[in-house]
């Protein structure tokens, strides 16, 4: 059975008009007795209040709320404040901002929380991620850290789930015979995420399109607004938007569902605790694949590390917790090195809890890279006295995610045109330490 999520990319802060768009839509959804999540804008929210949407508030309130950002595409935005080298000042002005919109969305809403975080347009920020979650947020959607099938990843200590398929262009020339088709790929996932922008059911063009593209058009609160589209268009689409929540509803292939209850089912997963006895499968998987491992339960590179790093100092279980990769490329020897038992144990003290891992890790006299020191300690903890090792990658392959193996940011989007993606895209690549996937999980393309 696939599960089916309905997202709704809320945002456009610059027209009361658009706002008609999430009426409509909440209004649909509650009609057809099905919960969407609406990722709602900080300053979106802001507004419905001072413009007396209360209509749209109320529709909102049979619905759960997520944050897509506090100001979407108003520049700064999130990548291009965070691209910089301190990740703590990165953090610490995301979190100032990011929590401003969610009081925004409390505020107007009256909500307690919100459920996921959803960036706009390709703002997959490591800052981002690491903050969200910091802040209590279970879910990253719409994201390019999941897996083939939609089955969803842990990386930088959220769960991400990505959209799958998007519908108010669709659903203008699409009825029913064009949604089975869609219908028919998506039975083949076991989670897919539907989403929609309300305000495109209301305008021709996106609002941002006018307004902040690479820059700030406009001064704030005098904006430009597309052009409406046909009250005809309108029509068909909320009339086929109909249509399909109802052959999803009866279609026993799909099970609708929330975020809030999918961060329900992580929650039940409860502790991972690694014990001593697991090194020897782990270094046999490892061998096979550097990779995140699912038995005998899920761990990331980062976890593991750390757990060798407790049994080493003589512990003999690890509780999981935070974790974080790196902030610069990692170490790679160029010739082949022999290192003894004391040498892994003395950079034990270099690998520590909710810190980023060493890019470069000293071992008695030698400094090798931190996937060296990985496997040399599995072997001290096997028994070696003596490890060998050898040049080799010290970052697993993302080709299972080519969107963070391939990320470039730099001039795309809504980007400025000074944005220089200086670490944003290979810092994602650097916390590569950090994915990890679900036991239920096993359809995972390595």
């Amino acid at each position: 059975m696939t599960d089916i999520i309905f997202s709704f990319d809320t945002e456009d802060f610059t027209s009361k008009r658009a706002a008609d768009g999430i009426l409509y839509e909440a209004n649909l959804f509650k009609e057809e007795g099905v919960k969407g999540c609406f990722c709602v804008v900080g300053l979106l929210a802001k507004h419905l209040k001072e413009w007396g949407r209360t209509d749209v508030i109320e529709a909102l309130s049979h619905h759960e709320i997520g944050t897509h950002t506090y100001g979407h595409t108003l520049h700064p935005m999130i990548n291009e404040y965070t691209d910089i080298e301190d990740f703590e000042e990165a953090q610490a002005e995301l979190i100032r901002q990011e929590t401003q919109g969610i009081e925004y969305i409390k505020d107007t809403l009256g909500v307690d929380r919100v459920w996921a975080a959803c960036p706009p347009g390709n703002q997959k920020s490591y800052v981002a991620m690491y903050g969200y979650h910091k802040m209590g947020i279970p879910v990253y959607a719409d994201t390019f850290c999941d897996t083939e099938l939609g089955t969803g990843a842990y990386y930088c200590n959220i769960f991400h789930v990505n959209y799958t398929f998007g519908i108010e262009w669709f659903l203008r020339d699409n009825g029913e015979e064009g949604i089975k088709k869609v219908l028919d790929q998506l039975a083949k996932r076991e989670r897919a995420v539907i989403y929609t922008h309300p305000n495109m059911i209301i305008k021709e063009d996106f609002w941002d399109a006018v307004n902040y593209h690479k820059e700030n058009l406009v001064p704030f609160g005098e904006w430009i607004e597309p052009k409406d589209l046909p009250n005809e268009v309108t029509e068909t689409v909320l009339k086929n938007m109909r249509t399909l929540v109802r052959m999803i509803k009866n279609d026993p292939r799909f099970r609708i569902t929330t975020y809030s209850s999918l961060a329900s089912e992580l929650q039940k997963e409860g502790e991972r605790i690694v014990k001593r006895e697991y090194v020897k499968e782990l270094y046999a998987s490892l061998k096979k694949s550097f990779f995140p491992v699912q038995d005998p339960l899920s761990l990331s590179l980062s976890d593991m590390m750390l757990a060798c790093r407790d049994f080493l100092m003589g512990k003999n279980e690890h509780l999981c917790g935070d974790v974080y990769g790196f902030l610069s490329k990692p170490y790679e020897i160029t010739k082949e090195l022999t290192l003894t038992k004391e040498d892994i144990i003395s950079a034990c003290d270099q690998i520590r809890d909710g810190k980023f891992l060493p890019e470069k890790i000293k071992a008695g006299n030698e400094f090798i890279g931190p996937a060296d020191w990985l496997f040399g300690a599995m072997e001290v903890i096997l028994g070696a006295d003596t490890v060998k090792v050898a040049p080799k990658p010290q970052l697993p392959s993302l080709d299972c995610m080519p969107e963070v193996r391939d990320s470039d940011f730099k001039g795309t989007w809504q980007h400025s045109d000074s944005f220089e993606d200086k670490y944003l895209s290979d810092r994602l690549r650097y916390q590569s330490y950090t994915m990890r996937f679900r036991r239920e999980s096993r359809r995972i393309n390595k």
